[in-house]
């Protein structure tokens, strides 16, 4: 017996209501699987790219194996550049823990002498005094903070054995989204599974469009702080592009997090290198942001920045740093199945197309 849309949409909504019930009881949950998805996303050109391979007379790599290739490289390329650059960023970081309170205290000095010399010493010198007595103790709490922030991200086992699993489901997901599909639809009455499978088409078509939007920015960003700081000549410059590139995943909290590292970064030069560095981010930031992601998002997401904002700023309060990370492709999603209920005729046609 046939079902019309009109009798499926409450059950859809039903359903929706479930899975929303789940992600707000399950947030650890739902946060690995978001990261699993995208990672997944992210990867399916790749693995579509070296599935065409040939070996001969009309065969080609299977899936799975290119798959596997395709993971096992990148955990490869994780592995190297962490053994190349931890040993680089603890000696960094130990380079500032030792020059940290010198150059605050050459700051400060400096800071001191600018007033004093334009007739302000009276009104600043007393908050100035205090900073230089209590530069110690803030040291101190900003190391305590920095551990701590850590700590929290990094810490625990569960944690940790979420972050290994996230590659193994991203896997599954490349390998055998088709069985992993026929094994979630068992879930669904027999008669909602049509409907299931087309707004499953039009998620996979937001999330694509999000993923590809999202690389063009992060890849603009990434190569533009990268030469800007190694031009500079600042330590691991090309690292600080990277990390810059990958900040953009997380809208405002990656910029703030970019933007500390390189000032900090710059502090094991000189205050200086500190200042030029962290104003040639923000201008670069600025550029982009304002000539290259509206562009780049309006073709891939057509999403309007107030949404954006919006989202990242409910995902954060609800999730944290993970909730910034996922809100922007769980908007799109959620945009994407409001249309898909909204214009069934329209998205048909859009799959026709």
């Amino acid at each position: 017996m046939k079902t019309n849309f009109a009798l499926t949409r409450p059950t859809l909504l039903w359903i929706a209501a479930f899975l929303a019930l789940m992600v707000w009881t399950q947030p650890e949950v739902a946060v690995l699987v978001g990261f699993s998805v995208l990672l997944a996303y992210a990867l399916l050109p790749a693995v579509a790219m070296l599935e065409r391979v040939s070996l001969g007379r009309d065969r080609h790599l299977p899936r799975g194996v290119a798959a596997a290739g395709v993971m096992l490289a990148l955990m490869s390329i994780v592995a190297l550049c962490l053994a190349l650059a931890a040993p680089r960023l603890a000696a960094e970081a130990a380079r500032l823990a030792s020059v940290a309170p010198g150059t605050l205290k050459r700051l400060i000095d400096g800071v001191d002498g600018y007033t004093a010399a334009r007739g302000l010493g009276f009104w600043l010198a007393p908050a100035l005094e205090n900073a230089r007595v209590d530069a110690p103790r803030l040291l101190q709490d900003l190391a305590g903070m920095t551990a701590g922030w850590a700590g929290q991200l990094f810490g625990g086992m569960g944690k940790l054995l979420g972050l290994a699993l996230v590659p193994v489901l991203a896997f599954y997901l490349l390998a055998e989204s088709g069985a992993v599909q026929t094994s979630a639809l068992r879930f669904v009455p027999p008669q909602m599974r049509p409907e299931i499978t087309r707004l499953g088409a039009a998620v996979d078509r937001a999330l694509r469009s999000y993923v590809r939007g999202q690389a063009v920015v992060c890849l603009a960003m990434g190569a533009g702080v990268g030469i800007v700081l190694a031009l500079m000549q600042y330590p691991v410059g090309l690292l600080l592009g990277l990390l810059a590139g990958i900040a953009e995943v997380i809208p405002y909290l990656g910029f703030l997090v970019a933007a500390v590292t390189i000032a900090l970064a710059g502090l094991t030069l000189d205050p200086l290198h500190a200042l030029f560095g962290v104003a040639a981010y923000v201008a670069l930031n600025w550029v982009i942001g304002t000539f290259v992601t509206p562009r780049v998002m309006e073709r891939y997401l057509k999403m309007h920045p107030f949404v954006v904002t919006v989202s990242v700023l409910a995902g954060a309060h609800w999730l944290g740093p993970a909730g910034a990370l996922l809100a922007l492709p769980g908007a799109a999603v959620l945009q994407a199945l409001i249309e898909g209920l909204s214009n069934p005729e329209e998205d048909v046609r859009e799959q026709a197309g």
